[in-house]
């Protein structure tokens, strides 16, 4: 059975800082194919956002970062997992606000591996395939992580004023959100069975498709680990005290599990591939095939 690995963003980073050893890094390469493991677009996107946190004297570390993952993937990003259900499950085009963006990202690292310096990089330019090449500002990169982020908070707390509208003012007074009565109710797993057809009619309709009772069956069972995602991070911050704020990146913690339904028509085992389990073990997410 073959496995295909998504890489978490946090190994560039240990293998830059020598958490992960450059032997381990070489064993890794022995099983890599020639064209390259394609790197998430959650990666991606993390690994380019780094360049608008980072000091100038820290931006030979993302640097390297990025040059890592680009040679790992040999340059292959993967379209966001929702563009990809709109291309190869639903075989419908995607929406307009669903562009495609992995040649572009692909790009933007390619160039950001060559730099020197972030002023080479935003002002006087990356000598590339024999131009200059230069990014007029790396704040959309950090603009475009934080609309997901945002989204993800709003739609949380949409479910926690359908269920209680005065959710804010009990946290406030009891460090709970719902009152206890509404809490049990929903502590059972049993609760929450319609709202995995919710999820995916959301995102059907978010996509500009049919909602059929096919399309709802066949991306219930598709997305099964990132409605078990959705639901036990939502449990948690209307029973529990789990802060959105705080934990805002589990967002694309989710992404990167809806990565796995490019993968489920092979057979393979889905994992994403974490510093805690070097060197290259990994944590199988979902089994197919």
């Amino acid at each position: 059975m073959r496995s295909t690995p998504i890489f978490d963003t946090n190994i560039f980073g240990d293998v830059q800082r020598s958490r992960i050893s450059q032997a381990d890094w070489k064993y890794l390469f022995r099983y890599r194919p020639r064209k390259g493991w394609p790197l998430s677009s959650v990666t991606s996107f993390e690994l380019l956002a780094g360049l608008d946190a980072a000091s100038p004297e820290d931006f030979l570390d993302v640097r390297a970062r990025i040059a890592f993952a680009y040679h790992l993937c040999n340059g292959r990003v993967l379209e966001d997992p929702r563009y990809l259900i709109c291309k190869e499950v639903l075989r419908i085009p995607p929406p307009l606000h669903l562009p495609s963006f992995s040649r572009t990202v692909s790009q933007y690292m390619d160039v950001a591996r060559r730099a020197n310096s972030s002023t080479q990089l935003l002002r006087t330019g990356v000598p590339y395939k024999g131009r200059k090449a230069k990014l007029n500002t790396t704040a959309i990169l950090t603009f475009l992580m934080a609309g997901p982020k945002k989204d993800w908070v709003r739609a949380v707390e949409r479910m926690a004023d359908e269920r209680f509208p005065a959710w804010r003012e009990l946290y406030s007074q009891t460090n709970r959100r719902l009152p206890a009565a509404i809490r049990k109710e929903l502590e059972p797993r049993a609760a929450w069975t319609e709202q995995r057809a919710v999820f995916v009619r959301s995102l059907l309709e978010w996509l500009g498709a049919s909602c059929s009772p096919e399309a709802l069956v066949e991306l219930t069972t598709r997305l099964d680990a990132v409605l078990e995602f959705a639901i036990f991070v939502t449990k948690e911050f209307l029973l529990r005290t789990y802060s959105l704020q705080k934990l805002q990146s589990d967002i694309f913690d989710l992404f990167q599990l809806e990565h796995h339904r490019h993968y489920t028509q092979n057979p393979s085992i889905y994992v994403i591939l974490v510093p805690q389990f070097v060197t290259i073990s990994c944590f199988v997410v979902s089994r197919f095939g």
